[in-house]
């Protein structure tokens, strides 16, 4: 038997309806095959009585909607969800994320770049702890520029300041979270600082995030848009705000939310 078939067999049944969640910009290029992918491997997981896949078109200018689309068409399992303009990665996925309807939510980004099987290992390690809630890759080997590598180290040391926690990848995008606590989570981020932001707002409600080594591949196709000046600044920006929010969070100047707004 080889590793994967014996990755399958030992999947667990308390996840057993999954929903994925996940943003797309211009992935014209490489949409179908990621998507085709996931619905391959979840198809054939045997302990999985149910998955959908989420997935929100954030106003691509090439034909990922229509791509979307079709695949929703020949597989009602797909659902798109369509922005007509766009709205950066964050507002994506926090609408793909309402959109979703199931008991357990893997986020995952559209780039190919985290392989859907990795489910196992993530479903393993919630199944070591009864109530544990979330757990997060830490990608062993990152596969993005070097610019894009220390924005990420450097953000996630200053958010695990700011949390006291220790987190070895703060920023990973590959989660897998109880549904209704994603669902209910206020999402403030519109750009890619999503990541850190569930990150810090599962914190915040006092959830603690198993952590699982993943592969971290090169993209398949397209381009990232994190590389550039103006994401960095907002990236930085972004992490003053959690750092400013968790001080007024302590001063009980602010309070936690527990719904969505």
């Amino acid at each position: 038997m080889s590793s994967m078939q014996e990755s399958r067999v030992q999947v667990a049944i308390r996840v057993d309806k999954l929903s994925i969640a996940a943003p797309a910009f211009n992935e014209a290029e490489g949409i179908v095959s990621v998507v085709q992918g996931w619905i391959d491997y979840l198809s054939d997981l045997e302990t999985m009585s149910d998955y959908e896949i989420v997935i929100c078109n954030d106003g691509s200018k090439d034909q990922t909607g229509a791509l979307l689309d079709a695949l929703s068409a020949s597989n009602p399992r797909v659902r798109p969800v369509h922005h007509a303009k766009n709205q950066g990665a964050a507002a994506a996925l926090s609408h793909a994320i309402k959109s979703t309807r199931n008991p357990w939510v893997l986020l995952i980004d559209s780039d190919g770049q985290y392989g859907i099987e990795t489910v196992p290992k993530l479903i393993a390690k919630l199944d070591e702890e009864p109530s544990r809630k979330a757990v997060m890759g830490v990608r062993v080997q990152k596969h993005d520029s070097s610019f894009a590598r220390f924005g990420s180290w450097i953000s996630g040391r200053l958010c695990n300041t700011f949390h006291g926690t220790h987190y070895r990848d703060f920023n990973c995008a590959l989660k897998l979270v109880d549904g209704d606590v994603l669902r209910s989570l206020n999402l403030e981020a519109k750009g890619l600082n999503y990541s850190g932001e569930i990150s810090s707002k599962l914190i915040e409600r006092g959830i603690v995030l198993a952590e699982v080594d993943v592969e971290h591949r090169p993209r398949a196709s397209g381009r990232s848009s994190a590389q550039n000046l103006r994401t960095a600044w907002h990236r930085l920006l972004f992490v003053m705000y959690i750092g400013v929010r968790q001080f007024l969070i302590r001063q009980q100047v602010l309070q936690i939310s527990q719904t969505s707004q």
